[in-house]
């Protein structure tokens, strides 16, 4: 049992297992022996009395924690330990009676008269007594063990999820390639000179996605610059038939934010703007940050002729509320609206300090 979380040469030594079992029967003993001694102050008599008795109590104790818990109780075999538990008590209260007999009695105590070694109130009154040893032991060994299944616990569910975010931040980054392949098709087809232009933007967001979203959190400047390429791209793509405001304020001082987590918002904009419309359409695009306050506030247009409900929403933006519910649980605040002709979505959150 660790006691104290430092290099020291105390916290080394109270450390050692073996200097923790020693410490525990010697304390045991004196405190017994003094306990008994006041009756006639004879400490010598009752010290040596305990060390007598002491093998049976440790061959108990030791059996107790070191076999019956993890081979029955830590099982779940609650009976058949409870049944081994008691068995074990009895075997000590009689080996414990048989000693008295044979040595206590007759060397410290030869006014008394000896009972028979399987006196049942002698033995019930052995095992109350020897069971006291038990006390501190299995105490211990319990909280340990409850403690090591908490770290586990604790360990599986950090696992679970560190998985699940890594599944759904590698969904978002196929989603997001997959409709910017369709841009640079459409335009090849096109025989656009912009292609050449699309293929570079390409290539700095896919360098930011390999290099740098692999952890959990990434600077915040840079997940804005990856935003502006895809703006980039997107402007590329729709030209003059969407009108796009980005308005970016506050001061950008280290703070870091999970990586990929606003772009699925940015595509679902352009998804919900363009989707059957033959007009105009506008998408109004505000960033801001004060100190750890990240607001982020993304409006669009929505075309009269679309029938299916501008709150639906693609794997995208489905994963991007499970990110920020594993990632800002209580930390964030998202609210999606929708009109007959704009969709407006607002994500607040808190921020975290670059480590």
């Amino acid at each position: 049992m660790r006691i104290l979380n430092n290099n020291s040469f105390i916290a080394t030594i109270l450390n050692k297992r073996w200097f923790q079992h020693v410490s525990y029967w010697v304390l045991f003993v004196l405190f017994f022996a003094f306990a008994w001694g006041t009756h006639d102050d004879n400490y010598i008599k009752t010290i040596s009395v305990e060390l007598i008795n002491l093998p049976v109590k440790i061959a108990l104790v030791y059996v107790v924690i070191y076999y019956l818990f993890p081979r029955f109780l830590y099982q779940g075999k609650i009976w058949l330990f409870i049944a081994l538990f008691l068995s074990a008590i009895l075997i000590a209260s009689v080996l414990q009676r048989i000693t008295d007999n044979l040595i206590i009695v007759d060397t410290f105590f030869p006014e008394w008269t000896k009972e028979p070694t399987l006196n049942i109130v002698q033995l019930i009154r052995g095992a109350v007594n020897i069971s006291s040893v038990l006390a501190i032991p299995m105490t211990v060994k319990l909280m340990e063990y409850l403690s090591n299944i908490q770290q586990r616990e604790q360990a599986l569910a950090k696992d679970k999820l560190e998985a699940e975010l890594s599944f759904l931040k590698n969904q978002v980054q196929p989603h997001f390639l997959f409709n910017t392949l369709n841009s640079l098709y459409s335009l090849i087809l096109k025989r656009s000179d912009q292609s050449l232009e699309v293929v570079l933007k390409l290539s700095d967001l896919l360098r930011y996605m390999l290099y740098e979203t692999n952890a959990a959190q990434v600077q915040l400047h840079k997940e804005l610059e990856s935003i502006k390429s895809y703006l980039e791209l997107e402007k590329i793509r729709y030209g003059s038939r969407v009108e796009l405001s980005l308005n970016i304020w506050g001061e950008q001082r280290g703070q870091t934010i999970a990586p990929m987590l606003i772009l699925p918002f940015l595509e679902n904009s352009f998804k919900h703007s363009t989707r059957g419309f033959n007009g105009h359409a506008w998408i109004t695009i505000e960033i801001g940050i004060k100190e750890n306050d990240f607001i982020l506030k993304v409006e669009n247009s929505v075309p009269e002729e679309i029938i299916e409900s501008p709150t639906a929403s693609g794997i995208g933006l489905q994963n991007v509320k499970r990110r920020l519910n594993l990632m800002y649980p209580n930390n964030h605040d998202l609210k999606i609206e929708s009109s007959a002709d704009s969709h407006q979505v607002v994500l607040k959150l808190k921020l975290k300090e670059q480590v």
